[in-house]
This record gives structure tokens, C-alpha cells and sequence, in this order.
């Protein structure tokens, strides 16, 4: 019992330390996210996919969800697409390439940001970027 009680703590212990955030951080690696934050009303996730991928993956993404992408920009390594959804609802979303296999991509839904929306948005590009390769 003292055993099981200590392995516990250990577990708990480790979990809580930068190690077990990064062993747990490795499981959204192997899912094609190197991280994600949600910050000042924006998701922030950082997909290992190359930019151009990315760009495609997100157009495609507000598509298949029946949002109208109103306008859209983009040079070699930045872009920026503002789309609404039925309803009026507005989404912005920014993609800066970070290296040949990483984009930073930063979600917006609404004025002040919509979490659970821009969590949708993230899943719908993932899945784009790595279930159908």
C-alpha cells in the first residue's frame, strides 16, 4: 500500500515538472502540432507542416466548414485570411512560416475571441494537414 502511494507522488511529481509537460507535449507532436496556446482571445498552435501546406489546409478547413472567406493575402512567409460564418460571426486567421516543417497559425473567432470555435478550426486543419496525407 505505502508502495502504491509513493509511485503515485512520484508520478504526480513528475507530471507537475517541465519533464512531464513535455512528455505529454510529445503526444500533440506525434499528432502534427509541435504546441498550442490559447492567448489574448487567439488560439496559437505551431503545426509541423510547411507553410504553403498550411495555407491550403486552413483555406480549405473554413470552407468545409461553411465559412465565406471575405478576403485573403499572403507572400512566401505570411498570410492572412478574414472569413464570417452564418450568423455574422467573423474568424481571422494569420499563418507565419517559422521554418521549412513549421507554421505559427493564430485563430481568432469573434471580436473578442471565441475559444471552443477556434479549438473546431485547429482540429479541422489538423486533420486536413494529416489525416488525409
Amino acid at each position: 500500500m505505502a508502495k502504491t502511494r509513493y509511485l503515485v507522488l512520484a508520478l504526480l511529481l513528475i507530471l507537475s515538472t517541465g519533464c512531464g509537460a513535455m512528455i505529454l507535449a510529445g503526444a500533440g507532436a506525434a499528432a502534427g502540432i509541435a504546441g498550442y496556446k490559447y492567448y489574448d482571445g487567439a488560439l496559437i498552435v505551431v503545426y509541423e507542416a510547411p507553410f504553403k501546406k498550411t495555407w491550403e489546409a486552413s483555406r480549405q478547413a473554413l470552407k468545409e466548414m461553411d465559412c465565406t472567406i471575405e478576403r485573403s493575402e499572403h507572400d512566401i512567409t505570411s498570410g492572412t485570411l478574414w472569413g464570417e460564418f452564418g450568423g455574422g460571426k467573423q474568424v481571422n486567421i494569420k499563418l507565419n512560416y517559422e521554418s521549412a516543417d513549421k507554421t505559427r497559425v493564430s485563430i481568432r473567432v469573434g471580436v473578442f475571441g471565441e475559444k471552443e470555435a477556434s479549438n473546431l478550426i485547429k482540429e479541422k486543419i489538423r486533420k486536413i494537414l494529416f489525416e488525409s496525407a
